[in-house]
């Protein structure tokens, strides 16, 4: 399984982003991880091609294509893809994040 490396001007530990809301997006191959992690923001990770899966503590969610998973700031977790896929993340500052569940 390929270990990814997201491509972003901060690192994942910062504490803060460089904007409020920050958007990326990538193409992960097949068998592709982003091992446990956590960061001092939020991250909406929306799938537009393949299936993302995101695991929290004792839970495994999927995102097919037209859907997403909310992961509030400070919330440890992996995301995987068994088959290649394209999806986007969009982070959001903590201040941003206040009125969000």
């Amino acid at each position: 399984m390929p270990i990814l490396s997201p491509k972003l001007e901060i690192a994942l530990s910062s504490p803060h982003l460089p904007v409020p809301i920050m958007f990326r997006s990538a193409v992960t191959p097949a068998e592709g991880i982003y091992p446990q992690h956590q960061h001092a923001w939020g991250e909406f990770v929306y799938s537009f091609r393949g299936v993302m899966e995101v695991k929290v503590a004792d839970h495994h969610y999927l995102a097919p294509p037209q859907y997403g998973v909310w992961l509030p700031p400070a919330v440890a977790h992996v995301g995987l893809n068994r088959h290649e896929a394209h999806h986007c993340t969009l982070y959001i500052s903590l201040a941003q994040c206040a009125a969000l569940p």
